[in-house]
Order: structure tokens, then C-alpha cells, then sequence
């Protein structure tokens, strides 16, 4: 029996030093992992250095999205409105100002206090900050004033999506790489992709193309994440496909020797809800389009601003169905506890009248900020 080898190092694998990679980064959605490709270490340093980068990149997507892993969440992340008011996005689709600094204005023998905190606990642990500069505050009296404010953005959030460089770059082809010697393939056999992300100064592998939808059984009002390899002995091709967001279509160069049986493997999964899909990927290429999709120039022409819109169109709704489901269950419980209720207790015409009026009440900001947005639309 053949021991495998660490497709990167080279190093022997074994129980002791095996590690699952996932070929679709776990910080952005991705599940299937597989073993016998990359030892720990170079699992580690690679996931480190390259997959972050993509987390970064596309923290915003994955916030907005509301993408599902299969450990950990994605970190809350710090953005901007367009007029440059702080905001930041919590992985449960949330929005929230960051605390504002205490300001204090000295008046009639005593002092007025204005803040911005996200929680009780918060606030309280300002006040007792200032407790010590102004030690006649009554930090009780404080909190027993204190308010709180639900409000909607009425300006964009500016969220970048740019993606690209070489550590991103290298994450990109890394996973087609995977997922080829995940399916057999030596990889040895896959110079170019080896050629570059075993050098510093390696030549790119890869391009992004969308001059043509490559999946040929696209579902619809769908985002997902895509990795796919094919290879010709033929023609001496191994090529690699990654799309992530449905919107980053990348085309990889994995071999221009290739003399293995031939092959091809595909995986693909809708981050939003971990569940893996069935996709058919075409990676035919004439001479012609090959050197086009391998030639690094970024293609943003008409195909990326077309699959950006549609992503964006999902956006809208899952935001506008999460915060839905997060106000409707506040304002059933505010309401509950407001009139005195108990979940289950037996409703009279009354009673639900009054829950009526009260829901109404409370959704009100919701139902407001969804009609003048529409109206902006």
C-alpha cells in the first residue's frame, strides 16, 4: 500500500499528522472535508494566511447572508453608512452602533450624562466608571432613566466585496487542488497549481471568468459555493473551477502535463443553509477560451454584475425575513409580559384584541421602516 503524501510538503501522512481539509473554506460556509491531501501543519499555515483572507474579503457577504458553519460563526464586523456613521453587523443579521463616549455637561450644581450603549450591563459599567469622577452620581437613579431606542439606518451600509490578491488567489486554487487529489489524482501531477503555491513569485494558475455561466444546472434565487475539477489525458489538461457567492467565478490551471486516467469531481453546497447541491459543471474549453480564463486579467464585464445583482436581490429578502422573524417574536413577548400573559393561556376576544393593539404597537418602527424603503427602492 502506497503511503500518502502531503500534496504541499510532501511529508508522509499518518494518523498522527492527517488533517481534514475542507475544499471550500469552513469560514464561509463550507462542510465536506477530506483526508490524505494536506498534513497539519501546512493545513494550518495555509488556513491561516490564505482562507482568512477570503474570510475577510468576504466577511460582508457572509454576514448578510446569514452563513451557517459547521463550527464557530462568523465574527461580528465593523462597517460604515455611506455618510461614515460606525455600524456593525452581528452574525444573527443584527445592526448595532458601537457605544459612544460618555459626554458630560455640568449644570445647576450636578451633571448631565449622555451615552450610547449597547446593553444594560454595558451601561452600568460605564456609570460606575464615571462613579469615579463624579462620586455623588446615583448610578441607580441613572439606570432607572435609562431608554431604550430601536431605530432603523435610513442610509446604506458600504460593505466591500472586492476580492483577489495572492493569498486569496492561492486559497482559490488550494481547493481545486484538494478536491482533484481528494479524487485520485497524484499531485505531483499538478505543476502549474504546485508551481504556484509552493513559490512566493509563482506564476498565477488562475483567472476569473464570466464569459459564460460554466454551471450548467444553475438553481434559481440560490447562493452557493462551488468546486470542480476536470481532467483530459488527451489533451494534457487538468483544469480546476471554484465559484464562491456565486459571484467570484474562478477558472485554475491544476496541469498542462496531465497523463492520468481521466477525471472529474464536483462539490458544491448553499452556504446559507449547509446543505450540498447537484451541480453539473462544464469545463470543455477551446484553446482560445482557455487562454482567456487562465489569463489573470479580472473579468468584471456583464456576467459579474449580473450574478452581483441577483446575489444582492437575495440579500434583501433574507435580511428582510430575519429581522421579521426577530421583531414579531420581541413583540410577542414584550406583549405577553406587558399584559400579564402566559404563553399558552387560553385567549379570549378580548385579550386578543389587546395583544392585537399591543403587537401592532411594538412592530410599528419595523412596519414604518419597511414601507419608506420600498418607497426608496
Amino acid at each position: 500500500m502506497i503511503q500518502p503524501r502531503c500534496a504541499l510538503c510532501g511529508v508522509e501522512l499518518d494518523a498522527s499528522n492527517d488533517s481534514g481539509e475542507h475544499l471550500i473554506p469552513n469560514s464561509i460556509g463550507g462542510r465536506r472535508r477530506v483526508f490524505g491531501v494536506f498534513c497539519l501543519a501546512c493545513n494550518s499555515k495555509t488556513g491561516n494566511l490564505w482562507d482568512a483572507q477570503v474570510a475577510r474579503q468576504l466577511q460582508f457577504l457572509a454576514l448578510k447572508l446569514g452563513v451557517v458553519r459547521d463550527r464557530g460563526e462568523t465574527q461580528t464586523g465593523e462597517f460604515a453608512t455611506v455618510s461614515g456613521s460606525p455600524v456593525r453587523i452581528h452574525a444573527d443579521g443584527r445592526l448595532s452602533f458601537p457605544p459612544s463616549k460618555p459626554v458630560v455637561v455640568e449644570e445647576g450644581g450636578g451633571v448631565r450624562i449622555q451615552f450610547r450603549a449597547r446593553t444594560r450591563a454595558e451601561a452600568t459599567k460605564t456609570l460606575r466608571g464615571l462613579k469615579r469622577r463624579y462620586p455623588k452620581l446615583d448610578i441607580d437613579a441613572a439606570l432607572a432613566n435609562l431608554g431604550e431606542d430601536e431605530t432603523y439606518l435610513a442610509e446604506p451600509i458600504v460593505g466591500s466585496c472586492a476580492f483577489g490578491g495572492p493569498q486569496a488567489g492561492r486559497s482559490v486554487v488550494k481547493s481545486a487542488l484538494a478536491l482533484a487529489v481528494s479524487a485520485g489524482v497524484d499531485a505531483q501531477c499538478c505543476n502549474l497549481a504546485l508551481a504556484y503555491l509552493l513559490r512566493e513569485d509563482g506564476p498565477p494558475c488562475f483567472g476569473y471568468y464570466h464569459r459564460r455561466d460554466l454551471v450548467m444546472n444553475r438553481p434559481k434565487d440560490t447562493v452557493l459555493h462551488c468546486v470542480a475539477i476536470y481532467g483530459d489525458p488527451e489533451t494534457g489538461r487538468l483544469i480546476g473551477y471554484v465559484e464562491l457567492y456565486s459571484i467570484y467565478r474562478t477558472v485554475i490551471g491544476l496541469s498542462d502535463h496531465y497523463t492520468g486516467p481521466a477525471v472529474a469531481a464536483t462539490y458544491a453546497i448553499r452556504p446559507t443553509h449547509g446543505s450540498e447541491l447537484n451541480l453539473d459543471v462544464d469545463l470543455s474549453f477551446t484553446v482560445e477560451e482557455l487562454r482567456f480564463a487562465l489569463a489573470y486579467e479580472e473579468d468584471v464585464g456583464p456576467g459579474q454584475r449580473k450574478a452581483f445583482g441577483e446575489v444582492m436581490e437575495i440579500i434583501q429578502q433574507i435580511s428582510f425575513e430575519r429581522e421579521q422573524d426577530r421583531v414579531a417574536s420581541k413583540a410577542y413577548g414584550t406583549t405577553l409580559s406587558k399584559l400579564g400573559l402566559e404563553p399558552g393561556q387560553k385567549m379570549t376576544p378580548e385579550i386578543a384584541l389587546e395583544m392585537s393593539k399591543e403587537i401592532t404597537k411594538q412592530m410599528m418602527p419595523f412596519l414604518r421602516h419597511r414601507i419608506s424603503s420600498r418607497g426608496r427602492r
